[in-house]
C-alpha cells in the first residue's frame, strides 16, 4: 500500500469524510510512500458500535483508470458504510481483514519479506492447514491481512489493542507504517512504523496519522513523528480524543 491515513474524532464528526479527504490529498501530493506506479486502488475502514465497515475502490472501465479515490466515493454512494467517528485508510492497496473482520489493517512501505513469510508459516502452523489458512495467500497483497490475522491473535490473549499491536510490532521488520483498528475497541486507532514516516496530530477535537502531514489540508498543524520502536495510541472518550505515544516497553513518552 502506497499512503495511509487515520482519524478519530468527536462531536459528530464523520471518519469517512475525514479519511476520504485525507486519501484525496495524498494522491496529489504525487507518488506516495513505497509507490511503484499509479495509486489504483484505495480503501477505508471504519469503527463503529457493532463492528468494522471496510469499502474499496480499483481502477475504472475501459475508458481508462478513474482516480482510485473517486472510484472509492462510486462505491460509497452505492454502499454507504455504517456511521464512526473512528477508522483508517489507504491509498495504493486495500485494506486487510483478519479472518473474522474484526481487525483491520493499512500498510505504507513494506514488511520485511522474510520476516512476513515467517509469521504466514505460523499462522498456517496453528491452523493446521498444509498449504494455507483459509482465505490467506502468498504474495505482497496478503500483506496486511497477515499483520491483521497477527494482531488478532495477540489480542485475544493481551485483550489491548495498543498491547497487540506493540507485540506485532516487535515480530516485523523493514519499512513500513501500520495503522489497526478493531471491532472490540470502536473508539481506539492504533499505528506503529519503522523506517517510514507516520505523523500524528490533533485539532478541531480531532486527531489525525497519516504516512504523510501533507495528507491534511491544515498540515502546518504541528505534528509529532512516530519512531521506530514506538506505537502511538489515540482513543476517542465522549466529546474527547486523546492520544499517546509508547516506547517499546509501554513507557509514555508524548505528548
Amino acid at each position: 500500500m502506497c499512503g495511509i491515513v487515520g482519524y478519530a474524532g468527536a462531536g459528530g464528526q464523520s471518519a469517512e469524510g475525514a479519511l476520504l479527504r485525507g486519501l484525496e490529498r495524498l494522491g496529489r501530493l504525487g507518488e506516495p510512500v513505497g509507490a511503484e506506479g499509479p495509486a489504483r486502488s484505495a480503501g477505508v475502514v471504519v469503527s463503529a458500535d457493532g463492528g468494522l465497515g471496510a469499502a474499496w475502490g480499483g481502477p475504472g472501465g475501459p475508458g481508462g483508470p478513474s482516480p482510485a479515490v473517486e472510484r472509492l466515493r462510486e462505491e460509497l454512494e452505492r454502499r454507504p458504510l455504517p456511521a464512526g467517528m473512528c477508522g483508517i485508510g489507504g491509498l495504493g492497496g486495500v485494506p486487510g481483514l483478519d479472518g473474522a473482520g474484526r481487525v483491520a489493517v493499512v500498510l505504507a512501505g513494506a514488511v520485511d519479506a522474510g520476516a512476513l513469510a515467517g509469521a504466514r508459516e505460523e499462522l498456517w502452523g496453528r491452523s493446521g492447514a498444509q498449504g494455507a489458512v483459509a482465505g490467506v495467500t502468498r504474495g505482497p497483497a496478503a500483506d496486511a491481512e497477515v499483520v491483521a490475522r497477527l494482531v488478532a491473535e495477540a489480542f485475544s490473549s493481551c485483550g489491548e489493542l495498543v498491547e497487540a499491536v506493540r507485540q506485532v510490532r516487535g515480530v516485523l521488520a523493514g519499512g513500513f507504517a501500520a495503522l489497526v483498528v478493531h471491532a472490540d475497541e470502536p473508539d481506539t486507532v492504533v499505528g506503529a512504523a519503522a523506517g517510514v514516516p507516520l505523523v500524528v496530530g490533533a485539532v478541531d477535537g480531532a486527531v489525525r496519522l497519516a504516512s504523510d502531514a501533507g495528507a491534511w489540508e491544515d498540515g502546518a498543524v504541528e505534528s509529532v513523528v512516530v519512531k521506530g520502536d514506538q506505537v502511538v495510541s489515540v482513543r476517542r472518550e465522549f466529546d474527547e480524543v486523546r492520544w499517546e505515544i509508547t516506547d517499546g516497553w509501554g513507557v509514555v513518552v508524548a505528548p
